[in-house]
């Protein structure tokens, strides 16, 4: 919060600052704990005693997951210390001090530096090696070669939020005006986009990048902005601070499908892999999707790293790399925004920094905490989250796990017998002797090399409650992606906060509590329509056209007070947790069952707490009428 008053400076030494500082961070420091242990420990025994598989790697997926919770805990104190002071006292002073045209500048350039420091767009990055350049072409480049362009355009799309949001503030104009045309031009788009097959394998992509540029960094400095523009706004009242977020994650999903747009008549249309790679690419098209690198050749290697077992040694050179990276990449994301700001508040705003030690520290903790998260998410989170959701589907289906191939040494063709079933379909298949016991196993020509005499052997998995395709292995599925959903969205520190202001704001009339269950019942079921699509291999634009016709008409028969906190609820909810777990999760599903898009489910998680807070709106709405139609007949 921005503070305007001096306080009298108070000397202490270094053993009494220790005295002062280890509680203080160990109470921190559990409080991230507490919003990450139970969503791990969740889709730990879920894998283990549902799915009955072991975690692969799990002491460095250890390691990982309390990088993330130290590097919550620093970029969660940094943002508070730092950050948000910083984002007020700069949007309390804009309309004061300078005019509408610089306002929207720094909006806009503020908007881009925020999102490209995005600890959550991070994530996206490592999601292009899951893509397959054969199946989905304009979704390849956008996530490998095309990347950067992806990321600036989505920075561009929230800085332009950013700017009518403010707009929106300083003039008091009521979020469904821009709302409610917004969505539908983007419904419009994603029905273009459905009639061509590039545009619509991107679709997923473009609707999660509103979300996902929505994170830990982005949102509190957009609120900050905006509550501090609202407070010193003279035509709004408290509540339009809100809604700056939703917006954020609109524009967004407009500037993906511009780009998707302008390259997709420049990429082929998605093929087999087999005519790929017989010249069914043009050298222009082989350089969009590759760069200078042999496609043939890359994808060897890939696959070989892939199904190669790495060394220790091997294994801590790739820690230390990504070590390296993280603090690389988080100098680069953090300098550029904390210079941006500090740099317009002594310079075109002339203020001096309030509370200048405070303030560094927090830039400094947020940048030591967004390194560390980083690594954490690669190491930790995102390898646990693509384990579940690759065996997730052998709850209803028998799967391969890839990640377990064992090589049979010194292999004889001759052990191989040949089975019919009683149509005459037959198969070859041998015994394998583990131990004390003995199995049969299927044999693939494919998987014998015949030089080295290896037989790589893939064991097969599930489905673990009947037959193929059964229904009650579908629905621990869907239950499973339900209570993930619900029970990530309440570990989500942004909810908390938003929850308080708006339990403040609206004196008490909203109760926290009953806005964060209402969210993380929103959260769940969207989670679970989203895995539902996933299996089923359902259109978004099915899963969007309904609900936000469904959404507009709720949002008009609201009050403009709960159409706010509604929309922002939605941007609040997927943060540096949900986000990473629910985008692995899903793009791993999508492998397992051959899926291409395995994006969608964000979006779709976005969707449902903004209807499930409108409904608690009119809900609220009606009990007040009644209860001051009874005062009054009791009055009479």
């Amino acid at each position: 919060m921005a503070r305007n008053e001096k306080e009298e400076s108070i000397h202490i030494g270094f053993k009494e600052a220790i005295t002062l500082i280890i509680p203080y961070f160990r109470k921190k420091l559990w409080e991230q704990t507490k919003s990450v242990v139970w969503v791990v420990s969740y889709l730990v025994l879920f894998q283990l005693i549902v799915l009955r598989i072991p975690i692969k790697e799990a002491g460095i997926i250890s390691f990982g997951i309390f990088a993330v919770i130290m590097g919550l805990t620093f970029f969660m104190e940094g943002l508070y210390l730092g950050i948000m002071p910083l984002g007020e006292t700069i949007g309390l002073r804009l309309p004061q001090k300078v005019n509408l045209l610089t306002i929207m500048v720094f909006c806009l350039f503020v908007g881009i530096v925020a999102t490209l420091a995005e600890p959550a767009i991070s994530v996206l990055k490592q999601s292009g090696s899951a893509v397959n350049p054969w199946d989905a072409p304009l979704l390849f480049h956008l996530l490998n070669e095309g990347a950067d362009v992806l990321f600036f355009s989505i920075a561009v799309g929230v800085g332009f939020s950013i700017v009518f949001g403010i707009i929106r503030i300083i003039y008091g104009i009521s979020l469904s005006k821009f709302l409610i045309p917004s969505l539908i031009f983007l419904i419009l788009i994603t029905i273009y986009a459905f009639n061509n097959d590039n545009l619509r394998l991107i679709s997923g992509l473009a609707w999660d990048s509103g979300v996902v540029a929505t994170g830990s960094l982005t949102v509190p400095l957009i609120v900050a902005l905006g509550l501090g523009v609202s407070k010193a706004s003279r035509t709004s009242d408290t509540t339009t601070g809100f809604g700056v977020v939703t917006l954020a994650s609109l524009f967004p999903i407009l500037s993906v499908f511009v780009v998707g747009l302008y390259f997709a008549p420049k990429l082929p249309e998605p093929m087999s892999k087999e005519k790929f790679f017989s010249s069914g690419i043009t050298i222009e098209q082989s350089k969009l999707l590759f760069g200078e690198k042999n496609p043939e050749t890359l994808f060897a290697n890939n696959e070989k790293e892939h199904n190669s077992q790495l060394s220790i040694h091997n294994k801590l050179v790739k820690i230390m790399e990504g070590i390296l990276e993280s603090f690389s990449g988080s100098l680069q994301a953090i300098i550029p925004l904390a210079g941006c700001l500090i740099l317009f508040l002594y310079m075109i705003l002339r203020e001096s920094l309030p509370f200048t030690d405070e303030l560094y520290l927090g830039i400094l903790f947020v940048f030591l905490g967004l390194a560390i998260f980083n690594f954490g998410i690669f190491f930790g989170l995102s390898k646990l989250g693509s384990q579940v959701g690759n065996k997730l589907p052998s709850s209803f289906r028998s799967i391969e796990l890839t990640d377990s191939i064992r090589e049979i040494r010194n292999f004889n063709p001759k052990i191989v017998f040949t089975a019919t079933d009683e149509n005459g379909n037959t198969e070859d298949f041998f015994y394998l002797k583990d131990k004390k016991s003995f199995s049969q196993i299927p044999f693939r020509d494919k998987n014998y090399d015949s030089q080295s005499e290896i037989y790589s052997y893939v064991p097969i998995h599930g489905p673990l409650f009947g037959k193929e395709d059964n229904l009650l292995g579908y629905f621990i599925a869907l239950l499973f992606a339900f209570l993930l959903g619900y029970s990530a969205t309440l570990a989500e520190p942004a909810l908390s906060a938003l929850a308080n202001s708006v339990e403040e704001v609206t004196v008490g009339t909203v109760k926290k509590t009953v806005l964060i269950q209402a969210v993380g019942i929103g959260v769940g079921l969207g989670t679970l329509l989203g895995i539902l699509k996933i299996f089923l291999e359902i259109p978004l634009l099915y899963i969007l056209l309904p609900s936000y016709i469904f959404l507009v008409f709720l949002t008009l028969l609201s009050k403009p007070e709960f159409i706010d906190i509604a929309w922002d609820s939605a941007g609040v909810t997927t943060g540096p947790i949900t986000v990473p777990l629910i985008i692995v999760l899903g793009l791993g599903i999508g492998n397992q069952l051959n899926t291409v898009d395995g994006f969608g489910i964000l979006s779709s998680a976005a969707i449902f707490p903004v209807l499930t807070v409108l409904v608690m709106g009119l809900w609220m709405e009606r009990s007040r009428k009644q209860s001051l139609t009874n005062i009054e007949t009791e009055e009479k």
